[in-house]
């Protein structure tokens, strides 16, 4: 999630600060189409205030599920 006050983004589950090129797992929706306006990602991510896990918390959850 998007932190508005530290202006940061942060995991959902362990709130450990997510940085720039870290590789995660989160839920957002596609893009529209080619000719229609885009946000830059980041942009779309704050804007929705899209869910985002790192990736240790990602593994373990999917470890626990199967």
């Amino acid at each position: 999630m998007f932190d508005q006050n530290l202006k940061k983004f942060q995991c959902n589950h362990c709130h450990k600060k997510i940085e720039s090129g870290e590789q995660c797992w989160t839920k957002w929706q596609f893009p529209p189409q080619a000719n229609a306006f885009q946000d830059k990602a980041i942009k779309a991510l704050e804007y929705q205030n899209a869910p985002i896990l790192c990736l240790e918390c990602a593994e373990k959850i999917m470890k626990q599920k199967y």
